[in-house]
């Protein structure tokens, strides 16, 4: 009987298990190893069972597969087309079908895709493969990628891609003059793999809510009352495609089990870390990722990435609850295990020295002004990238900083709209010189935004270098880490240190739930009768010349 089998050097168990000689060329590898992640033998042995079945599973699906017939490409390429238009005509997702160019626009798309065309296989790849891999999962296929096979379906696909592109746009525009008769005609025929049964015309009428369908209701319910900004939306979705990747899109959520969700956190946590940042992953789907991760033994996310993961999934099914979408919240009660992470720590005296003297004749104004700033203020760097010009302002006679959303500036949350008193220690150092001196617009120019639209992520890189070169980066193995937010950090322990109430320390850092607050708590939430005892507060903590 088959089991787990345990690394020698870190005890971790991995599922080992080798690929028969007949099939190897059509599974693409002679031996399918990924890691468990556990070391606990009962664990691995309840996991194991698990993936050894779809081993299992997959191997005999591989010897039992017949090749396909030109007509059977045909047949796939037309029930491809014919689910794409349901989901954009009676489903609303006429926009996820739409060719567009990498700005986003859509005129004259179609002339790309008939270039990939012309160019062959990979281009069309480059367009078209999620939906090859849907529709041979659809009618559970196992087709090598790129074999002659596949490389058929995906020139047939994009053809047809082509024209549902075309069809999807004028949707969007309320043109329902256009049909896809001419594309859909054989879809209801069997393939040659199918001893006579007959694929409906018409799609089934569901007497329940897919999964995909909550998530996307879910998703706008989110997005109407103005829940998330751009990055936790972008992470929402991430998550959602995922989920429905494992449980399937068709899904009923009732149907789901707990066991099903506890075995997708297990997967979220064999996820190799940063893939989101990670050019090469892009595109990749759950299942690939996890796979990659293993076979490379890359470094996989943290616990606690794991766990903010998971709340999507919690919040989603309580909220299908809610709606009688689910007959019960199918999450509710489900915890991720907490593991070894790593803990932020503030900076020691002797490593700020280190940084400010690196920095004092720096030649770009962030490096010099951001670390200071942070220390003596507790303000996230996304924060102080924010700022403008017309930010630095007095009020009550104090000079502060006004953080706030003006322009569509982002803020952590609804609390970090604060105004901070500037301490005099950054006033002795020429901070109101240097903003005297720039023009109307960003505080600091020379930080571009972001790919993700924050500035934070620009300015991060460079610093996180910064304290590499000097060596206060802590080794990958240390239970500690050490970046810009620790200066936040540094802040709250200073405000302690010199003794600054806690209600002044959580409204200059804004550290305050709202969702907590007493009507007590609203004493100093008016900044104009409070900046001056802010302004005391900050100027109490004492830096003896580390500046």
């Amino acid at each position: 009987m088959a089991s787990p089998w345990k690394h020698p050097d870190s005890g971790i168990y991995y599922h080992r298990v080798g690929v028969p000689k007949d099939i190897q060329d059509q599974i693409g590898k002679s031996l399918i190893k990924f890691s468990l992640r556990t070391k606990n033998l009962a664990e691995a042995k309840r996991i194991f069972a698990l993936r050894y079945a779809e081993t299992q599973a997959l191997f005999e699906q591989a010897r039992s597969r017949v090749r396909l017939t030109p007509k059977d490409i045909e047949v796939l390429a037309q029930r491809w087309f014919q689910s794409a238009v349901h989901e954009i005509e009676n489903e609303g997702a006429a926009s996820s079908y739409v060719a567009q160019f990498d700005d986003g626009s859509v005129d004259d798309v179609s002339s790309l895709i008939i270039d990939a065309l012309e160019a062959g296989y990979d281009a069309q790849l480059s367009w078209v493969r999620p939906f090859v891999d849907d529709v041979l999962k659809e009618n559970n296929l196992l087709i090598k990628e790129g074999s002659s096979e596949y490389q058929q379906l995906t020139a047939k696909i994009c053809w047809r891609f082509r024209e549902l592109s075309k069809l999807a746009l004028d949707r969007l525009h309320d043109d329902w003059s256009t049909t896809s008769d001419e594309f859909t005609s054989r879809a209801s025929e069997p393939l040659s793999t199918e001893t006579g049964v007959k694929v409906p015309k018409m799609a089934v009428i569901l007497d329940y809510k897919p999964l995909s369908e909550v998530t996307k209701a879910f998703v706008q319910y989110k997005t109407d009352r103005g829940d998330w900004d751009d990055k936790t939306l972008s992470e929402a979705l991430g998550i959602y495609s995922q989920l429905e990747e494992f449980l399937g899109a068709k899904t009923d959520p009732s149907s789901v089990t707990r066991e099903q969700l506890r075995e997708f956190s297990v997967l979220l946590a064999q996820l190799p870390k940063n893939y989101t940042r990670t050019p090469r992953f892009k595109g990749y789907s759950l299942h690939q990722l996890v796979e990659v991760a293993a076979n490379e033994e890359l470094p996989t996310v943290a616990s606690g990435t794991v766990k903010k993961k998971f709340v999507f999934v919690k919040s989603l099914f309580k909220h299908a609850e809610q709606e009688e979408w689910a007959d019960r919240d199918r999450a509710k009660g489900i915890t991720i295990p907490k593991g070894i992470t790593r803990k932020r720590v503030p900076y020691k005296e002797q490593e700020l020295e280190t940084i400010f003297k690196a920095t004092a004749d720096a030649d770009r104004k962030s490096d010099f002004w951001l670390p200071r700033i942070g220390l003596t203020t507790g303000m996230r760097s996304n924060e102080i990238l924010q700022l403008t010009t017309a930010d630095v302002k007095q009020l009550a006679g104090v000079w502060c900083f006004d953080i706030n959303t003006d322009g569509g500036k982002r803020t952590k949350n609804d609390n970090s709209q604060r105004v901070v008193p500037i301490p005099q220690v950054l006033i002795e150092l020429g901070l109101l010189d240097y903003v005297r001196s720039l023009e109307a617009g960003q505080l600091f120019p020379c930080v571009q935004l972001g790919s993700d639209g924050t500035y934070s992520k620009t300015f991060s890189k460079r610093f996180n270098s910064l304290i590499e070169r000097l060596g206060l980066k802590p080794d990958a193995d240390e239970l500690i880490m050490r970046d810009f937010h620790s200066f936040r950090h540094s802040f709250r322990a200073n405000t302690r240190a010199f003794g600054v109430p806690k209600e002044q320390a959580d409204l200059i850092g804004g550290w305050r739930d709202q969702d907590g607050r007493t009507s007590g708590d609203d004493y100093g939430v008016h900044f104009e009768s409070f900046i001056n005892e802010l302004k005391t507060a900050v100027d109490s903590i004492e830096y003896s010349g580390l500046l």
